[in-house]
């Protein structure tokens, strides 16, 4: 008999991100089920929840997890590491995201345009090697659940904003936001830091306004109507 009761999604978010940074992969919903002292149904509706929240990706018509944000449990063009193990994120912001959330040195493995040279830099005790290195983000945040994967997956790392102006002609994506590696790297400390944590909760557009106000971020670009989810 279940003496906890029904998950609730900020815990089933908790025990998630706890067995992707120890393990690299998501459980399956027994699995998971067993970690949260739940049964499978409760498990999964909770699931469901957190999906509709964007707390987690499944896969299509699946309560397989596609994607734990900053965590992508696919092959990625961007690979962190750090105290020995070593995961994969959805995008350069992302990957900057996976070490914000475990609070501790890490290393980035990429390429510039993720077709372009290949790079590495490092955060140690908070400082970035990459400051040189810029973000470019095409779509603004209020269009990133028209599709996660399209606007997040093209968040990528560059060079130059030369180098970005022909990324973009290239591809036909749009000329968006293009960020310093300081700020960048704010941006994901300010945005991920409590992902790995019992009180991580969803953030409200007000929430990812102050958060891009406080960096000074283009509010023209970086805007959210006050209904965002």
């Amino acid at each position: 008999m279940n003496e906890l009761g029904p998950p609730t999604p900020e815990r089933l978010h908790y025990l998630l991100m706890q067995h992707v940074i120890e393990t690299g992969y998501a459980p399956q919903v027994k699995d998971l089920a067993a970690l949260a002292g739940a049964s499978e149904q409760e498990t999964a509706s909770c699931l469901a929840t957190l999906a509709a929240m964007h707390g987690v990706i499944l896969e299509p018509s699946s309560l397989r997890i596609w994607s734990l944000h900053p965590f992508a449990l696919m092959p990625t063009a961007f690979w962190v590491t750090s105290g020995g193990h070593g995961w994969w994120a959805n995008c350069a912001w992302c990957s900057l995201g996976i070490g914000a959330a475990l609070g501790a040195d890490f290393s980035v493995q990429t390429s510039s345009g993720a077709e372009g040279k290949p790079f590495k830099f490092d955060v140690v005790s908070g400082n970035t090697s990459g400051a040189n290195v810029l973000m470019h983000f095409p779509y603004p945040p209020a269009r990133w659940w028209d599709n996660p994967y399209c606007p997040c997956g093209n968040i990528l790392f560059f060079s130059s904003k030369s180098e970005i102006d022909r990324w973009c002609g290239r591809h036909g994506r749009p000329r968006g936001s293009v960020l310093s590696g300081e700020t960048s790297w704010g941006l994901a400390r300010l945005w991920f830091a409590d992902y790995a944590s019992p009180g991580w909760r969803r953030k409200t557009a007000q929430q990812a306004m102050a958060i891009f106000s406080q960096l000074e971020l283009d509010s023209t670009f970086w805007n959210l109507p006050e209904d965002f989810c």
